[in-house]
């Protein structure tokens, strides 16, 4: 028999995590099965489970993807130079977002089971002191780049202002999934021109 590759197992679960994510997004997160991935998937059940033991390890799975895909658009960032102001990370995590799950109800049904759900509700504090974390870094080296401060200071700063960022971001994801008239654009644009600089 073949010998299995740590490439191929690394693409395995990324086409599982992607039918899971479509099937999360078309149904719901509640209602979506291991049978609902499976068929999704195109995969037999066996390769499924060979891979992941439940649907929760493909939540974190899919969670962990997402977030670490933003995680990254923030590390771009401030490798730019001039890096954008910290006014812009919303704009930028928010459509990095949408582009890699479409529709943000999963988020906020995900934050809703979370409420009862002990392993949700650690999967999405692990994404958001994630967040924190990003928002927090990118905001304290802006701070020292832009504006010379030192890190001490650069650090207060950023711990003052991240939970504004993180605000402006759970705000965008709660009414683009629930307002069949919100707009995306003309909220981020406002969000970039009120948050700090």
């Amino acid at each position: 028999m073949p010998k299995v590759t740590e490439e191929y197992r690394t693409a395995k679960r990324a086409e599982i995590a992607a039918a899971a994510l479509r099937a999360f997004s078309r149904r719901g997160f509640q209602a979506t099965s291991m049978a609902d991935i499976i068929s999704e998937s195109g995969m037999s059940a066996g390769a499924i489970y060979g891979t992941f033991s439940s649907k929760s390890d493909i939540v974190l799975d899919v969670a962990t993807r997402v977030i670490g895909g933003r995680v990254q658009d923030i590390s771009r960032l401030a490798e730019s130079t001039p890096m954008p102001p910290p006014s812009e990370l919303v704009g930028v995590l928010m459509r990095g977002m949408l582009g890699e799950v479409g529709s943000p109800a999963i988020l906020v049904q995900l934050w809703g089971e979370a409420v009862t759900d002990p392993q949700l509700r650690a999967l999405a504090s692990g994404v958001f002191d994630r967040l924190v974390s990003a928002y927090g870094a990118y905001i304290s080296l802006w701070q020292q780049r832009e504006h010379g401060l030192d890190p001490a200071a650069a650090d207060t700063i950023a711990r003052e202002q991240t939970p504004l960022f993180l605000a402006a971001s759970q705000g965008f994801i709660l009414q683009a999934a629930i307002f069949p008239d919100f707009d995306p654009d003309f909220f981020l644009d406002r969000v970039a021109g009120h948050l700090p600089r």
